[in-house]
């Protein structure tokens, strides 16, 4: 049987992944990182309790929320088939999220699953915010696979999770460094 996702869902496998890894790290107090839930405005209720009715109140941010060590972090997990990261998978309100959590002193950036080549990258919110700048200038409209060479690749352990704190540790050191 073939299961078909709205697009909505094409990253649940990556969200899953870091779900997982999310609880591994709570429960060894490594950080604390919660899926950032859609405010959700109820309408219509049947007689079971069980939600009939509803839309979405406001646009969501991000994915995930948290904490690491006392640093701040807000990231979005993407999933794409390609060899580049399309843009129109950022939308321009979570590109502006992210700028604010960032000017707040927390740490923005993307998670994503490239699956042609099966591999995990965190892309900074820098280099996400100047291909997203340039896009809107008619510029590249995706971030190509090989932009990743400035990015942090992220292994698989073979617990399952997917160990980003040790990246995001080289994204803290190379943020200290640039500034």
């Amino acid at each position: 049987m073939t299961v078909w996702r709205t697009r909505g869902h094409r990253g649940d496998a990556l969200e899953d992944l870091i779900l997982l890894t999310n609880e591994y790290y709570k429960n060894h107090q490594y950080a604390l990182i919660d899926k950032a839930s859609t405010p959700i405005k109820v309408v219509e209720i049947d007689q079971g309790g069980m939600i009939t009715k509803g839309f979405f109140e406001k646009k969501s941010t991000v994915d995930f929320v948290g904490i690491v060590q006392g640093i701040p972090v807000a990231f979005d997990a993407k999933e794409t088939d390609l060899k580049s990261l399309p843009l129109y998978n950022i939308h321009a309100h979570q590109v502006d999220y992210m700028k604010h959590f960032t000017y707040q002193g927390g740490l923005a950036f993307i998670i994503v699953h490239f699956k042609y080549y099966d591999e995990y990258y965190l892309i900074p919110f820098e280099l996400i915010l100047e291909y997203f700048t340039e896009s809107k200038k008619k510029g590249r409209q995706s971030i190509p696979y090989k932009a990743m060479a400035d990015c942090f690749r992220i292994k698989r352990e073979h617990t399952g999770i997917l160990n980003y704190l040790p990246v995001l540790n080289d994204y803290l050191d190379y943020k200290k460094s640039s500034f």
